[in-house]
């Protein structure tokens, strides 16, 4: 634990101890030795003006006056440090195609907080986005400000799967980024139901004047944690997985739902259960393991499996 760590939380027992503090308590809470415990407790209280008395009946120290000390500007712990050096990341990354203006003030104060903190380079911190889909940036604000707003949107949209554009007046209920895309998962009026919306294939939105329909929390809960990834939805079936030797250390490290079901075999391969509703990216990363996975059940997802399969293969005969 950094000088700077220990301090801080030397300051927060005080504030939350009843009673004084005996130095072992001091100790083994910073994690360091009795010499250093006793430098810590002089920089509190010489160098910050903190107001710290000892009791020698109970051999501990204590605040004389709490709720009037407090540590000059914001002090954070390496782990709060670290996790602010990644938000700002990520926040450029954002900053660069979307919300550019609001978030440069932002990552600003963060940088001259972060060097106060002695992070003067943030330049060996790396954050690679694979495939990332862009959303058009004035399609995104549109969206964003329907969503904080309350309004109904007019999406012009062009779907994947089959290339044809149409017309969609939605209810925004979230912006999700998954995958490194972003989605609008709103309440669609055409289909009176929960429909997730890639932001890349918006061709074009408009706020509306109606306000949103409201969605309880409880539908909007049994929606998006039912099933399998972003296509959401009810869990109608459950796809049982064999995973092999190869890969099943790797697979034991990721969670494809929260409601998965994982259990070890003795070959050292995995069996994997996984609700779904939509299986569009359920192949997906079926897929993307290849041989190593194979599909015991259900039987449509097994003939799905196959036929894309076949169609690879068609695509490499001579």
């Amino acid at each position: 634990m950094k000088k700077q760590d220990r301090i801080y939380t030397l300051d927060q027992m005080l504030k939350a101890a009843k009673y004084p503090i005996s130095i072992e308590t001091i100790k083994e809470r910073l994690e360091c030795s009795t010499a250093t415990a006793y430098r810590i407790i002089a920089d509190l209280r010489d160098g910050y003006g903190a107001p710290i008395e000892t009791d020698d009946e109970a051999s501990g120290i204590f605040y004389t006056q709490k709720g009037v000390f407090e540590l000059p500007g914001l002090r954070l712990q390496s782990d709060e440090i670290e996790a602010l050096l990644m938000a700002s990341h990520l926040l450029e990354d954002i900053q660069k195609g979307l919300l550019k203006e609001p978030l440069s003030r932002l990552l600003e104060n963060i940088s001259s907080l972060l060097k106060e903190h002695g992070i003067k380079d943030k330049r060996n911190i790396q954050i690679i986005y694979a495939l990332f889909r862009k959303a058009d940036k004035k399609i995104f604000s549109t969206v964003f400000t329907a969503l904080q707003e309350g309004k109904r949107l007019e999406l012009e949209y062009e779907a994947r799967s089959t290339n044809q554009t149409n017309t969609r007046i939605v209810s925004p209920l979230k912006l999700t980024n998954y995958k490194n895309a972003w989605y609008l998962d709103s309440w669609c009026h055409l289909r009176q139901g929960i429909r997730s919306f890639a932001l890349e294939q918006i061709k074009s939105c408009q706020q509306l004047g109606e306000n949103c329909k409201t969605i309880s929390k409880e539908q909007l809960k049994e929606h998006f944690s039912g099933s399998y990834g972003i296509f959401s939805g009810e869990a109608s079936q459950t796809a049982r997985l064999k995973i092999s030797p190869k890969v099943s250390k790797w697979v034991a490290k990721e969670q494809w739902h929260s409601d998965q079901k994982m259990s070890f075999l003795s070959d050292g391969s995995i069996f994997l259960e996984i609700p779904f509703g939509n299986d569009t990216e359920l192949i997906m990363d079926i897929l993307r393991y290849g041989e190593n996975i194979t599909v015991l059940s259900p039987e449509n997802l097994k003939n799905k499996i196959k036929a894309v399969i076949g169609n690879m293969q068609n695509n490499y005969e001579l």
